[in-house]
């Protein structure tokens, strides 16, 4: 039986029953008691791809809200024992209904528990944390949680706080410092690396960067923990500091904290290469085009930490802005540069500043602006 008020949707391969007043845009709205936000098909869909690329043997969806998340795991991925969590009786209602719907009860296993009671007798291979907020709170649970060599990933949607619009708030959350800048969501991104592997290393854990993005309202990693107190060490050697110079809009990064810098954060790697090239946007998502478009980016992105905003940096010069494909053949003339996810108009290189406002310059004289 259909929980009352409900209406059905379709999101990838899978048939879903979620209540008619459900939110469809921006960080969402609590309308009601169970949650469910159709702009966030993109990045349960990112939660397929890499499952299908990734497969794990048992997953869990910590707060599943009306179950999509985890039900789409068992009707389009591989995953043997998925379990759907949720500690609101009438969520947990929802989610037995939409595993009915969709034939999967012998693959997804729906509990009604407090997330961290239940991390405290039980490990997963996957745990998925998509709280309506912060994730801080769950945390040290799932780090502690997830078994050898799994992988935690945690969508965060205060990117307020962690962009730098509340610095303080991000300080007494996460334990570091945020600025506003060009390029505040990357920092934000790399923030929220930096906190779950800081937790990690407390249990002598540390973690690699499988994949790690910032969309819409919310940053997203996937993070796969390694054993041992090396690993941990090796982790926190790769934290760091990034300061902007507001004037000349270039920034300078490392181990120093300096007056005025944003962190401590995770100035490693965002992405890894061999899983990024056997993930596959395929046609049965939900949001496919989009799919496609991001992994190509990602695929495409250098690891070089921040970039350069072509409309900033022309500001800063009193020029238009170039166009971006010559200006990034220039740069790769000299150095690495690249496109980044995190906005149309960055730019991603390890060319020193000078470089850069030099090719900027050129680009002028060229009548290329």
């Amino acid at each position: 039986m259909s929980p009352p008020g409900s209406v059905e949707v379709l999101e990838g391969r899978t048939r879903l029953l979620v209540p008619n007043t459900f939110s469809s845009g921006g960080p969402g709205k609590r309308i009601g008691q169970v949650f469910f936000n159709s702009q966030m098909a993109f990045n349960r869909d990112v939660s397929v791809m890499f499952l299908r690329a990734r497969p794990v043997r048992s997953a869990l969806d910590a707060m599943a809200g009306t179950g999509a998340r985890a039900v789409r795991w068992a009707v389009e991925t591989d995953v043997a024992d998925v379990t759907a969590n949720d500690r609101d009786p009438q969520a947990a209602e929802y989610i037995r209904t939409n595993v009915a719907l969709n034939g999967v009860e012998a693959r997804c296993h729906v509990t009604n528990e407090d997330l961290r009671c239940m991390l405290a007798r039980r490990a997963f291979d996957l745990i998925d944390l998509d709280p309506f907020g912060s994730p801080v709170h769950f945390i040290p649970s799932a780090v502690q949680a997830v078994k050898r060599r799994g992988i935690l990933a945690i969508t965060a949607t205060d990117t307020a706080p962690l962009a730098g619009t509340y610095p303080r708030k991000c300080r007494r959350r996460y334990g570091a410092l945020s600025k506003r800048s060009p390029y505040g969501h990357e920092t934000g991104l790399r923030i929220l690396i930096g906190h779950v592997m800081r937790e990690a290393a407390k249990e002598d854990r540390g973690a690699r960067c499988l994949l790690s993005f910032y969309a819409d309202h919310y940053v997203r990693i996937y993070l796969q923990m390694e054993e041992g107190g090396s690993a941990a060490d090796r982790c926190l050697s790769r934290m760091g500091y990034v300061e902007h110079d507001p004037v000349s809009g270039g920034f300078c990064y490392g181990p120093e904290d300096k007056a005025g810098s944003a962190g401590p954060l995770w100035l490693g790697p965002l992405h890894d290469p061999e899983l990024l090239s056997t993930m596959d946007a395929s046609d049965d998502l939900s949001e496919a085009g989009r799919c496609r478009k991001y992994l190509g980016l990602w695929r495409s992105e250098i690891d070089t930490p921040f970039f350069y905003d072509n409309d900033e940096v022309s500001s800063t010069l009193g020029m238009s802005p170039p166009r971006m494909e010559p200006l990034l053949e220039r740069l790769n003339e000299i150095g690495r540069a690249s496109r980044t996810h995190f906005s149309p108009t960055a730019i991603k290189t390890d060319l020193p500043l000078e470089d850069v406002l030099s090719i900027y310059r050129e680009a002028s004289r060229r009548g290329e602006a």
